[in-house]
């Protein structure tokens, strides 16, 4: 790039997802402890979002909202009082 730095060229120090955000000082010093932790941290928001993907297939599948389905809350959709539905349940 004509002697000039390339906007690939990265620091010595950079950790792939460690953008120096840590207000509470929760990040570990050691590198080997940072990777485990990167590690959890990525399994945990993972997890998430198969758990959030599960609910809302449920709901798709059924047509009730998962707190209707758990017993919690009484089904208080009614379809006739929405003109635009994205999806349509039968």
């Amino acid at each position: 790039s004509d002697g000039g730095t390339m906007f690939q060229d990265l620091n010595d120090d950079y950790y792939p997802g460690d953008v120096g955000f840590d207000p509470l000082g929760l990040k570990p010093e050691d590198p080997e402890e940072f990777a485990i932790l990167h590690t959890k941290e990525l399994q945990n928001g993972r997890l998430a979002m198969l758990g959030a993907a599960g609910m809302i297939v449920q709901e798709l599948v059924n047509g009730k909202e998962i707190f209707v389905n758990l017993g919690v809350a009484t089904d208080r959709f009614d379809a006739a009082s929405q003109a635009m539905l994205p999806v349509q349940f039968p």
